[in-house]
C-alpha cells in the first residue's frame, strides 16, 4: 500500500492528515395509517420491474432502481450527462436495475428528452424507465422554493413511492458523480440497507433542515441524510412516511401542508430520519459522530435517544456531490475512481500510471466546498488506527470490485463515456474533458 505522498490541514477538525492519494429484510408489512390522502398520482404501474439482465441472487431477492426526478432545462440535462451518466455507464451495473427518470407530464421538452436518451441506450449501455408525473392539484406548489421547478421537485420526492415499482430506490441527484464500481455489498448488509452520513450540526440548524424535518415529523433530527448518494430506502418507508406526516401534521393531503415546509424542507433528512425512528432494524446504519459518540448523544439528540455504537461503523462512499467537490489541486475523482478500478481488475492503462500506487481515500468524501465540507478523513480515518481501518476497508471494497468485474458486472470501457459526452454535445451540454486517453 503507497505511503502518504501529500498532507494537509482538515478544516473540520484542524489536524493534519493525508489527502487522497494514500492511497443483505425480509419484507415488513406496511402500517398503513390514518388520514389517508384523497388525492393521489396515478402509478405508473409495469414500468420499472426488474429486467432480464438484473441479478436477483446478488440484490437479496429485491428489485432495485437508480432513481431521478428532474426536469428538462438545460441546467439539469448538463449536469445528468456530465456528472451522473458519464460516471454511472462505467461504475452502474445493469445487474443492479435499469435507471428511472420521473418527468414533468405536462412538458413537452421532458418527453422529448426522453425519446433522446432512449434512442441512445444501447450505445450507453444503459436501460431507462420514463415515468411522467402530473402537476401538483395546487399550482402554488410550483411558485415554492427557489423556483425553477425546485419546489415541485421537493414535493414530488414524498410521492416517488407511486412511480417506482422495484421495492429499493436507489435515490440519486442529477449532479452526482460515481467515484468506483457499485457492488451489492455497497447497498446490503444481509436485507438490511446501507446509510452512510456525515452531520455538519451547525449547518442543518442554520440552513433550517432540523426545523422542517422536527415540523414534518414531530422527531428531531438524527443526522443529516443528505449527505449520501444514492440513498437507498425501501419503496413503502416513503409511503408509511407520508402516511406519518399526514396523521402528525393532520391534513389530509400532503398538497395542505407543504407550503409550511417548502422553503426550508429536505425530503430525503424527512424519510430517512423517519426510517431511523419507526424502521430502524430495515437499514444498517454508519453515522460518522465526528469520533466523539458520548458526546454526539448528549449534545445533538434528545433525551432517551442514543446512537449505538454499531451505527457508527465506517464505510466506503460510492460516489461525491460533483457540484460542491471543489478541490482543483487532487485528481478529479471520476478519473482517479477509474484508474484505481483498473489497476485491481488488470494492467493499469498508460495514461493511468499516475495512480499505480494512490489509495482512493476519495471514497471517504462526499463534499468539498466552501462551508460545506463532508468528509470521513479526519473522523474516520483521523487517527493511524482509524487509516489503517480505512485502508482495509477500501482493499475489501476492490476485492469486491473484481469479483463483479470478473463475472462480467463491469468492463470499464471508455467507449460508453464518449457517447455519453457526444449525445450531450448534441443536445448543447459541453462535459469538461476528463479523460485524456486519445
Amino acid at each position: 500500500m503507497a505511503r502518504p505522498l501529500v498532507s494537509f490541514v482538515c478544516v473540520l477538525c484542524a489536524c493534519s492528515v493525508i489527502s487522497l492519494v494514500l492511497v443483505s429484510y425480509n419484507k415488513y408489512p406496511s402500517n398503513v395509517l390514518a388520514n389517508q390522502e384523497v388525492w393521489l398520482p396515478k402509478p405508473r404501474i409495469g414500468y420499472t420491474e426488474a429486467g432480464d439482465r438484473t441479478d436477483l441472487i446478488a440484490t437479496e431477492g429485491h428489485t432495485l432502481t437508480l432513481t431521478i426526478r428532474m426536469s428538462a432545462v438545460p441546467k439539469l440535462i448538463t449536469r445528468l450527462y456530465c456528472d451522473l451518466l458519464r460516471s454511472a455507464v462505467l461504475f452502474w451495473s445493469s445487474k443492479l436495475g435499469h435507471i428511472s427518470v420521473i418527468l414533468d407530464k405536462e412538458s413537452e421538452a421532458d418527453h422529448r428528452f426522453a425519446a433522446t436518451l432512449s434512442r441512445h441506450e444501447r450505445e450507453l449501455g444503459v436501460k431507462f424507465d420514463f415515468m411522467y408525473e402530473p402537476l401538483p392539484k395546487k399550482p402554488a406548489i410550483l411558485k415554492m422554493g427557489r423556483g425553477g421547478g425546485y419546489g415541485r421537485r421537493l414535493w414530488s420526492s414524498f410521492f416517488m413511492d407511486l412511480y417506482i415499482n422495484s421495492s429499493i430506490i436507489a435515490w440519486i441527484d442529477t449532479d452526482a458523480m460515481f467515484t468506483t464500481p457499485v457492488t451489492p455489498e455497497n447497498i446490503f448488509n444481509g436485507h438490511r440497507l446501507r446509510v452512510v452520513t456525515f452531520t455538519d450540526w451547525s449547518r442543518m440548524h442554520r440552513n433550517g433542515c432540523y426545523e422542517a424535518t422536527k415540523l414534518a415529523l414531530g422527531k428531531d433530527m438524527v443526522a443529516d441524510f443528505m449527505t449520501h448518494f444514492p440513498a437507498y430506502i425501501w419503496r413503502d418507508t416513503i409511503t408509511n412516511c407520508r402516511n406519518h406526516m399526514l396523521k402528525h401534521m393532520k391534513v389530509t393531503r400532503l398538497d395542505d401542508a407543504f407550503p409550511k415546509l417548502v422553503n426550508l424542507v429536505s425530503p430525503v433528512n424527512v424519510i430517512l430520519n423517519y426510517a431511523y425512528y419507526f424502521e430502524n432494524d430495515r437499514y444498517d446504519w454508519h453515522l460518522d459522530v465526528n469520533k466523539d459518540q458520548e458526546a454526539y448523544n448528549l449534545k445533538q439528540l434528545p433525551r432517551g435517544l442514543n446512537i449505538k455504537p454499531n451505527e457508527t461503523i465506517p464505510e466506503v462512499r460510492v460516489t461525491v456531490h460533483e457540484k460542491y467537490y471543489q478541490k482543483p489541486k487532487e485528481p478529479n475523482p471520476l478519473l482517479q475512481g477509474y484508474c484505481v478500478a483498473k489497476r485491481f481488475v488488470g494492467p493499469l492503462p498508460a495514461n493511468c500510471q499516475t495512480f499505480e500506487n494512490v489509495t482512493n481515500f476519495q471514497l471517504f468524501e462526499f463534499s468539498w466546498f466552501p462551508g460545506i465540507i463532508q468528509s470521513h478523513i479526519c473522523t474516520w480515518c483521523g487517527s493511524d488506527e482509524g487509516r489503517r481501518d480505512c485502508v482495509r476497508r477500501l482493499e475489501a471494497h476492490y476485492k469486491n470490485v473484481k469479483t463483479y468485474y470478473n463475472l462480467g458486472w463491469f468492463d470499464l470501457n471508455l467507449r460508453r463515456v464518449r457517447a455519453v459526452e457526444k449525445v450531450a454535445a448534441q443536445e448543447n451540454a459541453m462535459c469538461p474533458k476528463i479523460f485524456d486517453f486519445d
